[in-house]
């Protein structure tokens, strides 16, 4: 599994921070919040978002249970320096042929090809 972070191409906007273990998969877990055609992802290097303060709140989430405990979270002063426009070495790129891969999965018949053409080798970050 891979750590990514995603943004809108256009507006530079964040989308958020994601993991999965292929883009196809990413670009699956992006377009619960958005069109991932419309996005960029960038790898995430070592670091973590971690709880600003002591919470009450407790993994596992008793049922019902809204707080997460991660509600005003702080990055790693990694990804800090990653996120920074100063000191960024982040090299962000495009999560749409990753989507596209993910539509043709999913519509193997529209498109004429079997979802065992398109192995997760093919979609898994370099």
């Amino acid at each position: 599994m891979k750590a990514y972070f995603i943004r809108k191409a256009t507006s530079r906007e964040t989308v958020g921070l994601f993991v999965a273990p292929s883009l196809v998969a990413l670009a699956g877990v992006v377009d619960e919040c958005c069109d991932p055609t419309l996005c960029e992802y960038a790898p995430a290097q070592t670091g973590g978002l971690m709880a600003a303060d002591v919470t009450a709140s407790t993994w596992p989430r008793p049922a019902g249970e809204a707080a997460t405990g991660l509600e005003d979270a702080v990055l790693s002063q990694q990804w800090e320096d990653d996120l920074s426009a100063i000191d960024s070495t982040l090299q962000w790129k495009p999560l749409a042929p990753a989507a596209w891969r993910l539509l043709k999965t999913l519509t193997p018949a529209v498109e004429g090809t079997q979802p065992s053409e398109l192995t997760d080798a093919e979609n898994s970050p370099k």
